[in-house]
């Protein structure tokens, strides 16, 4: 049974992973593009290739943490070393200097965002391992996640409602409203990972087993885990709407909506009171009617929110934007712990099945799923906004074209809601059960 402060302390770490992976998904995009003066697709670009690094980076540091030996555990001197590396990530990123030739502001932010990578995975993918290791209850691992969507919550709140309302509030145009946001946000995430690492210095560890993994052959025992690569399918649907609905909704509320940003602080609060309500009712319900079921249940709340954008215009009445929130939290909830705690149970699947305790490995492959849909997001909605015709020379009262407010549909709408028809698809394929797992640990003890 994991005691209530290593859980508290463990979910810690979820707000500054959310805070900077969220934040750079909502502002990223706007920032390069209207205060920085980067082309669309090259902004959405610059994206994408630093998430190339992740191509390295996730196999090595998943590897590394499953194999290293270490009086504090496997993984926790790396969540020691990225609470630094991202916090001082964020704080670059958001004080990104205009240079006169636009090609040297994009090399800055380039570097800039090639850390932020770095310093996501040296923190998130031993961190997400950690559960696996932690505890091996069925129901318990959606408890732990319970905590962690908590903290997800308070993070992606603090990223997409209090970041556009100091926006608002000091200019969105204004280069050093982005400077508060940096330094400000890379204070919160360094407190919030160093707690993590140093509340969970008495949680529970393993070691890997007999077998040692050669970083080249990790890849090997996962493509033998139909489980693990159903839900990493379901996963990777989802993720992508996510990211591109979230590159695209600065945007949207400011020219397609013609709304002022602090809409987005009111959508926020709801998403943040709903999802946080909502998380110990769905772990409750997945005890009854399942886990896939409970995932299937948030997956078409999430198509429900997400496809009911194609009936907003110009002046949407807040209420109508916030019932959107509500239900759109509900999903979120419901994908954030199903499919981590459901992640869990297929790294068990596969350590029952061989001997070996690879939880390094699994996660790794999880966050560069993760890290290349919220790099495919800003590169399809940055090239979908270019080839429209976005004129980022226009201020934000003036009217863009037909063709730009499509654009913005496709990245808030169109394909979040196609790929979360896949992601439903997907995930009614899905069979791992928690009697699957009682027989394998019955055969392996």
């Amino acid at each position: 049974m994991i005691s209530q402060r290593i859980r508290v302390c463990w979910g810690t770490g979820a707000l500054g992973a959310a805070l900077l992976m969220n934040a750079i998904g909502v502002l990223a995009l706007f920032y390069m593009v209207s205060v920085l003066g980067i082309e669309p697709g090259l902004a959405g670009t610059l994206v994408f290739l630093t998430k190339l690094l992740d191509v390295v980076s996730d196999p090595i540091v998943g590897s590394w943490s499953d194999r290293i030996k270490s009086p504090a555990g496997r993984r926790r001197p790396f969540l020691l070393a990225g609470a630094f590396v991202s916090a001082s990530a964020f704080a670059l990123i958001f004080t990104t200097p205009v240079f006169n030739a636009q090609w040297l502001t994009a090399a800055y932010i380039f570097l800039a965002l090639s850390t932020y990578t770095i310093g996501y995975t040296l923190f998130n993918v031993p961190y997400m391992a950690m559960p696996a290791e932690m505890t091996d209850s069925y129901h318990e691992r959606s408890a732990i996640h319970g905590y962690r969507m908590v903290f997800i919550a308070t993070g992606v709140f603090l990223a997409t409602s209090i970041s556009p309302l100091i926006l608002d509030r000091l200019g969105r145009e204004n280069w050093n409203a982005y400077a508060v946001i940096g330094a400000g946000g890379a204070a919160v995430i360094l407190i919030s990972m160093l707690t993590t690492y140093f509340g969970t210095a008495r949680a529970r560890f393993t070691d890997a087993g007999v077998e040692r993994i050669n970083v080249f052959r990790q890849f090997s025992p996962i493509l033998g885990n139909p489980h693990f690569l159903r839900l990493i399918a379901v996963k990777a649907a989802q993720l992508l709407g996510i990211a591109a609905s979230q590159a695209t909704i600065v945007f949207f509320v400011v020219h397609y909506l013609r709304l002022p940003l602090t809409v987005l602080f009111f959508y926020g609060v709801v998403v943040t009171i709903v999802s946080t309500l909502a998380t110990p009712l769905l772990v409750a319900i997945s005890k009854r009617i399942g886990k896939r079921e409970t995932y299937l249940l948030a997956a078409f709340c999430y198509l429900a929110g997400v496809s009911s954008w194609m009936l907003a215009g110009p002046g949407e009445p807040l209420p109508y934007i916030l019932a959107r929130g509500a239900i759109i939290a509900i999903a979120a909830s419901g994908n954030i712990v199903m499919a981590m705690s459901m992640l869990t149970d297929t790294i068990e699947f596969d350590a029952r099945r061989t001997g070996v305790r690879r939880e390094g490995v699994y996660t790794a492959v999880y966050s560069f799923v993760e890290k290349f849909t919220f790099a495919m997001g800003p590169l399809i909605v940055g090239w979908a906004m270019q080839i429209a015709g976005f004129d980022r020379s226009l201020s934000d009262e003036a009217l863009q074209t037909p063709e730009v407010g499509r654009a913005l549909l496709l990245g808030m709408s169109y394909m979040p809601t196609f790929v979360g028809c896949v992601a439903i698809l997907l995930l009614t394929r899905y069979r791992l059960t928690d009697r699957d797992l009682i027989k394998l640990r019955a055969a392996s003890s």
